[in-house]
């Protein structure tokens, strides 16, 4: 992010340095490095929900006036947030702050005078029932929400040294779980669309908030973690001090410079800057950081490694043991515990391993235990596939936010002889219409035949 060909650190940038200090260098290089959250369709579609909460929360807030400008153009956003905060009382909507190399635009700020809320308004859903939604029962903060509230320590910062008279209360506007749509079709009130510069945006059918009932969001003031954060209160600390992690941050980007960062197993192994398959001309920045830390080679990392192996979670096998590729494990790292008549976590992980050392692709099973099950199973076999969703914005009146929505399915039957028949299907087209009971009546009705039903996972 750049003013006057300065590069500034963002709410996001900073963020990111939280994770992963190192990112930073590699973050905005789309035509050097690889980043394989560009093309990921979930995490558009998790974006996209986001944009349409943060219009459902700005019905909160008629009088709110939107900074609006050419994106990028912070100049022009600095310029229109100053003129309105001379305004006694004003709620703005993407106020922009800058303070020496930092830049930020918050999603709701209320002033009254010199006091001022901060809001920042995230498609995350919590239970206000739950007392450890941001912490756990030993007071630390919980991983889940960590980077939500930094981000908001990160904006309070920047808003307090630039304005250091204001007295700022800190706020999260979150999707709640004890809510209910009061209308039908809230969802579709703030629909996806595209502006000019081909950016996401929502088309609003809705004039007033009095036409969508109670709202489904809740403001929860997190002021106290925001002090705890910036305090550097043992239990809610960073990798760095609040303060120089900021300074180091900022000036590193500045200078577009890369900052040494110890290798982390669990950060490292979800890092987004990979060449996946297909990617090519593009450099690898987690190649260059293990390659760096550890002088591997490119040959070395293409090798099977811990990350691939299936639901490993011990770190300690890599950051303490020093161990990394599949050819280095024996049993003994593995800690293999055999579960008679199965097929144990630890004995799959370390088939896997050997497997991938000897290059044997042939199947494992346990063919005697595999037919005494298969002989339990009644004809014929029923294959059953759901499609769902689950919004943040309820579709209907009387779900809460996340609540699902069944509305197709496809059942197919494997019969004793062998054959297969696609036997029925179900897809919701009314719009409108809550699904779901013609859903749960029509998979009935699919499966009053006798046999075995399977599933492909929980969510079936």
């Amino acid at each position: 992010m750049r003013k006057n060909g300065q590069r500034l650190l963002t709410k996001s940038r900073y963020k990111m340095a939280i994770e992963c200090p190192a990112k930073l260098f590699y973050t905005g290089k789309e035509t050097i490095y690889a980043n394989q959250k560009n093309d990921d369709p979930f995490l558009k579609a998790l974006a996209q929900g986001g944009f349409q909460v943060e219009e459902l929360a700005r019905m909160e807030y008629p009088e709110g006036v939107l900074v609006e400008c050419e994106h990028y153009d912070y100049d022009q956003a600095l310029e229109l947030t100053n003129n309105l905060l001379k305004r006694e009382n004003v709620v703005i909507f993407e106020a922009a702050f800058v303070f020496n190399d930092l830049f930020i635009r918050t999603d709701i700020l209320v002033k009254k005078g010199d006091e001022i809320q901060l809001i920042e308004v995230k498609a995350k859903s919590f239970n206000p029932k739950n007392p450890y939604t941001f912490v756990g029962k030993f007071g630390a903060i919980k991983s889940g929400w960590k980077s939500y509230l930094f981000d908001v320590a990160f904006q309070e910062y920047v808003i307090r040294m630039s304005h250091p008279n204001w007295n700022i209360t800190s706020f999260l506007m979150l999707a709640d779980l004890s809510k209910k749509a009061e209308i039908d079709g809230m969802n579709q009130l703030f629909r996806i669309s595209r502006n000019r510069q081909n950016r996401t945006g929502i088309q609003k059918l809705v004039t007033s908030k009095d036409e969508l009932g109670a709202s489904v969001l809740s403001t929860v003031n997190v002021q106290e973690y925001v002090v705890k954060i910036q305090q550097n209160d043992p239990k809610f600390k960073a990798e760095h001090d609040f303060e120089q992690g900021i300074a180091l941050f900022a000036q590193k980007y500045k200078e577009d410079s890369k900052i040494n960062t110890e290798l982390n197993f669990t950060v490292c192994k979800k890092c987004e800057f990979k060449c996946g398959d297909g990617t090519t001309g593009l450099r690898s920045g987690f190649e260059e950081c293990w390659s760096n830390k550890m002088g591997y080679t490119t040959e070395q990392l293409a090798q099977a490694n811990l990350f691939e192996v299936w639901n490993f979670r011990n770190k300690n096998l890599f950051e303490v043991d020093g161990l990394f590729f599949l050819n280095e494990l024996t049993e003994d790292n593995i800690k293999v515990e055999p579960k008679p008549g199965f097929i144990s976590n630890t004995e799959r992980q370390w088939i896997q391993i050997e497997k991938s050392t000897t290059n044997d692709l042939t199947p494992y099973i346990l063919r005697e235990e595999l037919k005494a099950e298969m002989s339990t199973w009644e004809y014929p076999l029923h294959m059953i596939d759901f499609e769902t969703s689950t919004v943040a914005i309820p579709f209907y009146i009387g779900m809460k936010p996340y609540e699902q929505v069944a509305f197709q399915f496809s059942h197919h039957m494997i019969h004793a002889d062998g054959s297969i028949e696609h036997h029925s299907e179900f897809i919701h087209f009314e719009k409108g219409a809550f699904p779901n009971f013609e859903f749960i009546r029509a998979l009935k009705a699919s499966l009053r035949e006798k046999g075995s039903i399977f599933r492909y996972s929980n969510h079936e």
